[in-house]
């Protein structure tokens, strides 16, 4: 089903045609649509899901990939941004390297969902039983992902949630500026100066911050769907399906990621 939009605005990475090879395709069956959009952002999400709770698993039980997690951490991280930055610049590579790119989502996920809450409930958080268990928190995130992820579809889906152009400079403003905090913040205390780390704080501008951090991972879903919905509009080849779910996955993952951020902190303070 074609989400109808009479919007112009320009969609999450620019205008159509900011893709250098995304000519309009000839035939129907060439051309991206919502459906293989679907299609294709179920698969990704199901690598960051199979693997994110092989990652978990291995956290809980003191697997072997525990040792080597900040490693695999940090190089995932550095790769994940050489990713990105190929699929912009190639994005006929993005149905190779979106699915290898949700296995170092994946990862993160896992362990970002052992980490978090053991980080701001401590050993108040039995990771494999009670009612304050990991297991509960995560699927509370997960299914207040997909809430809002809904939410915010049927809001785009329905016109009531539109993003024009200055909108949208806003928000990209705003991921810009978010990026670059957690680039100083990293950088700052790798040199051992320390700043307020709005991620860490359990207070209430903490909390705050957080709250901020989720309502902005949601915006970023208006511009992914009128990115795709752009790019449909415009007759884009086929291989984009693969660049919308990559787009949609990642937004996904660092939307979850802060909710149960937010979650955590809230139930700290129980």
């Amino acid at each position: 089903m074609r989400l109808q939009s009479r919007n112009p605005a320009m969609g999450a990475f620019g205008q159509e045609g900011r893709f250098g090879d995304a000519q309009i395709a000839k035939s129907e069956s060439n051309t991206m649509t919502i459906g293989g959009t679907v299609s294709a952002t179920s698969i990704l999400l199901a690598i960051v899901a199979g693997v994110g709770i092989f990652t978990w698993q291995q956290m809980v039980s003191g697997g072997a990939i525990t040792k080597f997690l900040w490693p695999i951490l940090i190089g995932g991280f550095i790769l994940g941004i050489a990713i990105s930055f190929a699929i912009y610049a190639k994005p006929k590579m993005a149905r190779i390297l979106g699915p290898i790119h949700a296995v170092f989502q994946g990862v993160f996920v896992g362990a970002l969902s052992y980490i978090i809450p053991m980080q701001f409930l401590g050993s108040s958080v039995d990771p494999t039983t009670g009612s304050n268990s990991m297991q509960t928190l995560i699927l509370q995130a997960v299914v207040a992902t997909f809430g809002v992820a809904g939410a915010m579809l049927a809001g785009y889906a329905s016109g009531l949630l539109r993003v024009g152009p200055f909108i949208q400079k806003i928000i990209i403003t705003a991921g810009l500026g978010m990026m670059f905090y957690v680039g100083m913040l990293f950088l700052l205390q790798m040199f051992g100066v320390g700043i307020w780390n709005g991620f860490a704080d359990t207070g209430m501008m903490g909390i705050g911050f957080t709250g901020f951090c989720v309502a902005l991972a949601s915006l970023f879903l208006l511009l992914d769907f009128q990115y795709i919905e752009k790019n449909v509009e415009a007759g884009a080849p086929k291989y984009m399906e693969w660049v919308g779910a990559w787009a949609l996955m990642v937004t996904l993952v660092w939307l979850y990621i802060e909710i149960l951020r937010l979650l955590s902190k809230l139930q700290s303070r129980d």
